[in-house]
């Protein structure tokens, strides 16, 4: 049976803490183990206190001005707040580290290389969290951090460099899909105001709303791995060590799986969507993202009766992966 894993990763500089790249198995199966026993669905679960405390804080200031930003104001703010609350990092420094995730996951228009000064901040974020995985070994705290470095599978445990790698994935790759699934459901949402009215006259309905943007517009558009041997996959054959991408917005578009996927609808049957990936490599932080979403958009239908789009004022990030808006100028009537 051939297995695949996640190929790529950012350069790293003599001296410096390095980014952290993609392991293959069996690495990748023992330092899922490892996580697995901190990053529980309990310590999720327990965070939606949290979560909807932080979301509350920055709809207070959006809403009272009544027109704002929704990707810079909120769905820029939340995720990254979350994932902070939850690793342990300062408020105080927060604004940092986030500038920090923002500009590695940046692209100049026209151009999809990683720029310097994303290269550069990959670096300083990798560095910033050595020095928080140093800290945590000589005091620990009450916080994933801690817990990561605590974790135990039969006396084996995660190295320093392990838990720094994973830190790094949860401020940059849980912080940037999260926000554009925030940023998506609020969009289609106003572009379908059929589907809007659903939602906005029962909150209950908020998952499906998350589920179906996830199918719909999913935040990440493909998945790259590594073919660890030779396989026939469709009448075709792939090489080993080959390169893959799996498309995972047009699987959540086929239509032997989705009736009538191009129409976005918040009463279909969601349960086979993989935007969270499948098998041994699903998505780790799937719970956190839904969670987030879930709660924070929650707090919208709650307090907001309707709301406009500037359509013109819509920027979409500059990207060949990720799915989202840059820029979401909104207009909200209050309940």
């Amino acid at each position: 049976k051939t297995f695949f894993w996640g190929g790529g990763g950012f350069p790293s500089t003599p001296g410096k803490p390095a980014p952290p790249r993609p392991a293959p198995p069996p690495r990748h199966t023992r330092m899922r183990s490892l996580v697995s026993k901190a990053f529980t669905p309990r310590r999720v679960a327990a965070m939606e206190d949290q979560v909807r405390a932080l979301a509350v804080g920055h709809l207070d200031t959006a809403l009272e001005r009544g027109t704002f930003d929704f990707v810079a104001d909120f769905a820029g703010l939340l995720p990254m707040d979350v994932i902070s609350e939850m690793i342990g990092v300062p408020p105080a420094e927060r604004p940092e580290v986030r500038r920090l995730a923002d500009l590695l996951v940046h692209r100049d228009p026209d151009l999809f290389d990683i720029p310097p000064a994303g290269k550069e901040a990959a670096l300083n974020l990798a560095g910033y969290f050595a020095d928080m995985v140093r800290s945590r070994r000589s005091v620990p705290r009450d916080d994933l951090t801690s817990a990561l470095l605590e974790a135990d599978v039969d006396g084996d445990r995660l190295s320093d460099d392990e838990v720094i790698s994973f830190l790094f994935l949860m401020s940059v790759a849980g912080n940037e899909t999260t926000t554009k699934l925030l940023a998506n459901a609020w969009y289609w949402a106003w572009r379908f105001p059929d589907e809007r009215a659903k939602v906005f006259a029962a909150a209950g309905r908020v998952p499906e709303w998350v589920e179906e943007t996830l199918r719909f517009d999913t935040s990440t558009q493909m998945l790259l791995r590594v073919t660890t041997g030779e396989l026939s996959l469709h009448d075709t054959v792939v090489p080993d060590g080959a390169r893959v991408l799996l498309l995972v917005g047009s699987a959540n578009r086929d239509e032997r799986v989705f009736p009538h996927p191009d129409r976005y609808d918040l009463d279909r049957d969601t349960s086979k969507l993989v935007s969270f990936g499948s098998g041994r490599h699903f998505c780790l932080g799937a719970a956190l993202a839904r969670l987030e979403a879930r709660v924070g958009l929650r707090q919208l239908v709650d307090r907001v009766a309707d709301y406009d789009i500037d359509a013109e004022g819509a920027t979409r990030v500059h990207s060949i992966n990720v799915r989202g808006f840059a820029a979401l100028p909104t207009t909200v009537t209050r309940r």
